[in-house]
């Protein structure tokens, strides 16, 4: 059985070792994968855009863990949830957006999965990892509490068209400094200019090593997003921009 793990607890604190030792506690023969435990820190759309990138690539059946968690010990709900052959185990707060539109989603409420004693500061550990391990053992989803029908999402922001200019925004920033975009393929024109801060960035390019020196360029990313990047250097310091920036592509026909 494979669980992944996906959060925001970072390596330098013992967090993510400890949910890794009660799924193997219960599920001595689980294989553990790490999707990433950089997320920023609360950030719930980045979550959900990460874990929809990877989930994919992963065997029917895998479990995803996901515990990005600001509200954890208030009264938002655990759940599980059932998509694409795959299961989810995550908190109701939107880690599961892209994903619900065709789940199956149940609220966690069988306590008898849990450990023995539920902090309120650590469901990862007392919640997430235990029913994430007896799914991983075969118990049926549906065993986990009631199905539900109002699981939370958060919407994607998508790109807007204005005045012949389309209005994007940046979804999140790889460790290698691409800035990855709401924008696809079909929306930048053969004559596009996409301003941010400043900067114009003109050409479109097939892979990184077209890229000039010091040039920032536009990219298919391997998530299907346009990504604005430098060849080995980081296109999110030069241009300024942090997740969540809002820019323009213009097109010159569209002045003409």
């Amino acid at each position: 059985m494979i669980i992944t793990l996906t959060t925001d607890f970072g390596l330098s604190d013992p967090f993510v070792g400890i949910m890794k030792g009660v799924i193997l506690g219960i599920a001595a023969n689980a294989e553990l994968v790490d999707i990433s435990h950089d997320i920023r820190s609360y950030d719930t759309l980045e979550a959900a855009f990460i874990l929809e990138s990877a989930y994919r690539y992963f065997p029917k059946e895998t479990v995803h863990v996901v515990v990005v968690d600001p509200g954890v010990g208030s009264a938002r709900r655990p759940i599980a949830a059932a998509a694409n052959g795959h299961r989810f185990v995550a908190p109701d707060n939107g880690v599961l957006s892209f994903l619900l539109q065709n789940a199956t989603a149940y609220h966690i409420t069988n306590d008898r999965l849990f450990l023995k004693s539920v902090s309120r500061t650590f469901h990862g550990r007392d919640i997430f990892a235990p029913v994430a391990a007896q799914l991983g053992r075969g118990l049926p989803i549906e065993s986990v509490g009631p199905q539900i029908f109002d699981a939370y999402r958060k919407a994607l922001p998508l790109p807007r068209v204005d005045d012949g200019k389309i209005g994007g925004a940046v979804l999140t920033i790889d460790k290698f400094g691409n800035v990855i975009t709401n924008l696809r393929r079909e929306h930048i024109p053969p004559d596009f200019r996409i301003r941010m801060n400043g900067s114009s960035i003109t050409r479109l390019c097939a892979s990184f090593s077209e890229g000039k020196p010091g040039e920032v360029f536009a990219i298919e990313g391997s998530t299907g997003f346009i990504e604005l990047a430098m060849n080995q250097n980081s296109a999110a310091e030069r241009l300024k921009v942090e997740r969540g920036a809002e820019f323009e592509v213009e097109t010159s026909s569209a002045n003409q």
